[in-house]
């Protein structure tokens, strides 16, 4: 029998209580594969088949990244809970509407310069400054602009977080 892990902070006894008695009460399952639906502190939130129920959008990229196929807030409906927890069984996974937009990757900023442009797709493709420097025909200082530029227009903290947001390299050609 398939197991379904719905991860939340059990210091909050009242939501896992009315989650609890909410799952018990609606018959979700698929016919002729029930699952067992078992209620796990937030920090074991990992792995397929897992329903992560957020009290902040912070920790969205790293429980995706943790392979978590359901994702809710706290402060949804809790009928969103209890369709997450039958849309992982039955489809392989759910997001509350609320987060979609936090994991589709956001276009370029529309006001990037070409020279922006063309680093950041270099910049997508693993490349270093010394190589974007010798594509673009620039210096390395220049680069280095370039990438602080982007990284500020971006909101992000470092290169990994700018390519991260793009989602796909493609996402950005110039």
């Amino acid at each position: 029998m398939p197991t379904i892990r719905v991860s939340l902070s059990l210091r909050s006894t009242l939501l896992a209580d009315r989650i609890s008695s909410r799952l018990t009460a609606v018959p979700w399952a698929v016919p002729g594969t029930p699952a067992d639906v078992i209620v796990t502190d937030a920090a074991a939130a990992a792995g397929p088949r897992t329903v992560a129920v957020l009290s902040s959008f912070d920790a969205v990229e790293g429980l995706v990244r943790l392979g978590v196929t359901g994702l809710v807030l706290a402060d949804d409906p809790p009928e969103d809970i209890v369709r997450a927890v039958h849309d992982v069984h039955r489809f392989g996974g759910w997001v509350s509407p609320r987060l979609v937009s936090s994991l589709l990757p956001g276009p370029p900023p529309a006001s990037l310069t070409v020279r922006e442009r063309e680093t950041l797709r270099l910049v997508a493709e693993g490349r270093e400054n010394a190589e974007i420097a010798a594509a673009m025909f620039i210096t390395v200082s220049a680069v280095k602009y370039h990438v602080s530029n982007l990284l500020r227009k971006f909101g992000c903290r470092d290169r990994t977080q700018l390519v991260s947001r793009l989602g796909r390299p493609l996402a950005v050609r110039s």
